[in-house]
């Protein structure tokens, strides 16, 4: 398994086609799982994370919006334009994963990978959106709707890539609902996206309802769809239109051990999304957009890591087959530049290689952040992402994170004050999602240091002691750049 990374479209669709059995990079949150389980054996893997032309949000003359195809949940979270134009997108990102995944996992492959449960998927159904394609014919363009054929099946072909995706803002409201195990890290087990507007006469002009994690194909549910169009919204109507969605979903699927639970979830989700559609109309979403824009917008400052102190043995525990490729990159402010075989992860590079062990390997599937490092700027787990993945970046992780005298930082000795450590399992990832946060927000609520957090999981310390930690962290810093 050899590793490349493309710079252009061109470059990315012709590694594509030299090698038969090759995979696409692009945040690494599904194949990482794939790799680790072996039901990814690639002779390649092509990264496509530096391909200027999959990133931006843009409005273009016609008053479609594009988004790249490399562009992460947190750069929807971060976009003003979507704010104005399309927020449902950020009501969807603000739901996917937690803060580490959201900046790692892109729209683009969270779409070719075709899972049922992809949040992205019925809202661009929902928006319809087309999807611009590059492979070695060239480009063509197909409707969102068309390019997912089933569970993990598209019509992409050999060696073709997703460019960009591209719709119109809808002309009324968006809303997208979501319904889970959990608030953070949280797989859809059904969603709603929904769009429409009334005419003048104050009857249902337009509505498009797809439901997520729900039929055997994602696609708008026209046959709920129509009976609404000409209608006065009322209640009555919804909870009509939500019996015959959960209707739709028994034809489709029959009868199964979930049915009970799902059938009025499912009818519960389409009333309310109608509800909020046309009548309840003022209300907020029910995530924290602006709090969440702040947390992944740009950071204020950049702290000033330290090399960790010397005499850490490097060792190897863990095997792997693919051939060794060099990685360059900034650690803790020290240039490093280590051979490494292609496959290894970005936490085991870490540990067994680096000998830096305050990344913890905890579930080793992008779930409890105990793995948390900041690379350029960013917290992101790294057990779900190759080693090679940091070329030419700048990685900080705990052992970087220490006072100019070469003691705790000021966080960590609010952690200890304010008994937020206990066993040291969580607590290094808990430190870098909370110093990634101070990062973009300087004094930060006490909502907003829950949702930096929420993607690290702790068993004995309780949050309540991390979140003070915090909260007084900001406190001091604030006062000092007085």
């Amino acid at each position: 398994m050899d590793y490349r990374r493309a710079h252009t479209v061109e470059e990315a669709v012709q590694a594509l086609a030299e090698s038969p059995e090759s995979r696409i990079l692009a945040g690494g949150t599904d194949l990482m799982i794939q790799l680790r389980h072996r039901e990814a054996r690639p002779q390649r893997i092509v990264d496509i994370t530096a391909i200027d032309e999959l990133r931006g949000i843009e409005e273009e003359a016609d008053g479609r919006l594009r988004l790249g195809a490399g562009v992460t949940f947190s750069d929807l979270l971060a976009s003003p334009l979507l704010r104005r134009k399309a927020p449902i997108l950020q009501e969807m990102a603000a739901q996917v994963g937690a803060v580490q995944l959201r900046n790692l996992g892109t729209i683009g492959g969270n779409i070719a990978n075709a899972a049922l449960a992809a949040d992205s998927l019925p809202v661009l159904i929902a928006l319809e959106a087309e999807a611009e394609i590059a492979g070695p014919e060239g480009r063509r363009r197909q409707q969102v709707a068309e390019l997912i054929t089933g569970p993990g099946r598209t019509t992409l072909q050999r060696a073709e890539l997703l460019v960009a995706f591209r719709f119109r803002p809808p002309a009324g409201r968006s809303i997208f609902l979501k319904v889970g195990r959990r608030n953070a890290l949280n797989i859809a087990r059904l969603s709603m996206s929904a769009v429409g507007h009334l005419d003048d006469d104050g009857r249902i002009a337009e509505v498009r309802l797809v439901p997520g994690a729900t039929l055997r194909r994602t696609r708008r549910v026209t046959e709920v769809e129509a009976m609404l169009i000409g209608q006065r919204p009322d209640e009555a109507l919804f909870a009509q239109a939500g019996r015959r969605m959960a209707e739709v979903m028994i034809e489709a699927s029959g009868r199964r051990w979930s049915t009970p639970y799902k059938e009025p979830v499912i009818a519960t989700l389409t009333r309310r999304a109608l509800h909020r559609l046309f009548i309840d109309t003022e209300r907020p979403p029910d995530m924290p957009l602006d709090l969440l824009f702040r947390l992944h917008g740009e950071a204020h400052h950049h702290p000033q890591p330290h090399p960790p102190a010397a005499g850490r043995l490097p060792k190897t525990r863990v095997p792997h087959e693919g051939t060794p490729q060099r990685i360059s990159f900034t650690l803790n402010g020290e240039p490093v530049s280590v051979e490494a075989p292609v496959g290894l992860s970005l936490l085991t590079l870490l540990r067994d290689r680096l000998g830096l062990l305050g990344a913890k390997e905890g579930c080793d599937s992008g779930e409890c952040g105990a793995c948390t490092v900041i690379l350029n700027g960013k917290a992101v787990l790294s057990c779900m992402m190759l080693a090679h993945q940091v070329e030419g970046g700048d990685l900080i992780t705990i052992e970087g994170l220490r006072g100019e005298d070469g003691g705790l930082t000021d966080l960590q000795e609010a952690f200890i004050e304010h008994g937020a450590v206990q066993c040291g399992m969580c607590i290094p990832g808990m430190l870098m999602s909370a110093e990634a946060l101070l990062m973009r927000d300087p004094a930060p609520t006490r909502e907003a240091i829950r949702y930096a957090i929420a993607g690290n999981l702790c068993r004995c310390t309780g949050y309540k002691q991390i979140v003070d930690a915090v909260e007084a962290t900001a406190r001091k810093r604030a006062g000092e750049r007085r």
